[in-house]
């Protein structure tokens, strides 16, 4: 079978092949990792299962996965993974993981970071393998319909060869262990949770490239409220902040000058009031980027909500497909130099997920967090990601 469009990618055949990995099947979304760890596999998993939930869109596929790799994961057991596109294939390679399209060969085995293509339609023959794992042939009689099960390759095969039993459904396949219940922080009485969310984390590559903090102990940053507001002449709000010696205004707390990267240390900080810069930008799943300059009320309608009419809020609307999202869901509020993220007592909550943690945590009702470089936050089923370097976004 030759494949033309979307619709054809998520009616081929998927053939597995044994070896020491994992293999994954959600509609349009294939996706093979190169580990059988439950606890590994899981971030990758979710990912995938939560883009194919939203469409199944490659674009949406390959910037998850290149923000989770810039910002959460400290060691890829390599992967590949592949959704269709409207002019093409998108694949995602990391580590080494070969996948062959037409006769192509795609391997992240000689990148420093991930390699990504877009392979224009028509596409016939696909497959991937896991290092020292040959991809099934044409003539075997698997396939996968849906869900996961062990595996270190696969194969979509050309046209003619596509194997018509046995068959490996969700219902009858090996599945990777389900995630023991994420903690909360405040269970509200007589509701139940809704599903661990997926790791989705998407930028486009100048956002993904930033600078990680690769501190060993991450501990958040404490809320700095400002003791008193101050504006300037023309009403715009002054924080308390330092200088660089070149002149840049900085958050106190700063080891080194966001703009220049100059040593904050070595130079005997003078507190002033200054115009507060852009704090940094939100970057949905989808690729929007919004710059902090502003707070923010997200939800699935916020326009009509009278902070917004009164210009004290700006608008972040968040559409999916679960219904999951209140109208006014959560706001972003800028407290001095802190982003602080706002519960506004959501029916589904906001969830966060804090670099060098483990899980995903529900807010309680209500309730605030900062939010640091790398945070990572949920509301419904899409996701979005704090990044403080506001500069590398813009434009």
């Amino acid at each position: 079978m030759t494949h033309t469009s979307a619709e054809d990618w998520t009616a081929a055949t998927v053939v597995p092949g044994p070896g020491g990995g994992t293999l994954a099947r959600f509609g349009p979304v294939v996706l093979l990792v190169g580990s059988d760890d439950p606890d590994v596999v899981r971030p990758y998993l979710e990912h995938a299962s939560m883009v194919a939930a939203n469409g199944g869109q490659g674009r949406q596929l390959i910037r998850g996965f290149a923000l989770m790799l810039s910002t959460s994961v400290e060691t890829s057991p390599g992967f590949a993974a592949i959704a269709p596109h409207t002019t093409g294939l998108a694949v995602f390679v990391d580590g080494d993981v070969t996948v062959r399209v037409d006769g192509e060969e795609i391997s992240g085995a000689q990148s420093l970071a991930w390699v990504e293509r877009l392979i224009p339609w028509p596409v016939t023959s696909v497959s991937a393998s896991l290092p020292g794992v040959t991809a099934p042939g044409e003539g075997s009689s698997y396939r996968l319909d849906g869900g996961v099960v062990p595996a270190g390759s696969f194969l979509v095969p050309g046209a003619g060869a596509a194997p018509s039993a046995p068959v490996l459904r969700p219902s009858t396949q090996v599945r990777a262990p389900e995630p023991a219940p994420e903690p909360v922080v405040a269970p509200v009485a007589g509701r139940p949770l809704p599903p661990a969310p997926a790791d989705e984390h998407v930028s486009f590559q100048s956002v993904l490239m930033s600078e990680v903090d690769d501190t060993d102990d991450f501990e958040p940053l404490p809320i700095v409220e400002d003791a008193a507001q101050v504006h300037d002449d023309h009403g715009h709000e002054q924080v308390r902040g330092v200088y660089c010696k070149n002149q840049h205004f900085n958050d106190p707390r700063v080891l080194f000058c966001s703009i220049c990267g100059i040593n904050m240390v070595q130079q005997t900080p003078v507190l002033v009031n200054g115009p507060r810069p852009p704090l940094g930008v939100i970057v949905l799943d989808d690729g929007a980027v919004f710059q902090l300059d502003n707070p923010y009320l997200l939800g699935r309608d916020p326009a009509p909500d009278e902070r917004i009419v009164a210009g004290e809020f700006r608008p972040l609307p968040i559409i999916d497909q679960s219904h999951q999202v209140s109208r006014v869901h959560a706001r972003l509020e800028l407290r001095g130099w802190d982003v602080v993220l706002v519960d506004n007592n959501s029916t589904n909550g906001t969830y966060v997920h804090l670099p060098r943690t483990p899980d995903w945590v529900r807010m309680p009702p209500g309730g605030e967090q900062v939010l640091v470089q790398g945070t990572r936050v949920r509301i419904g089923d899409r996701t979005l990601a704090f990044n403080t370097h506001a500069g590398n976004a813009a434009g």
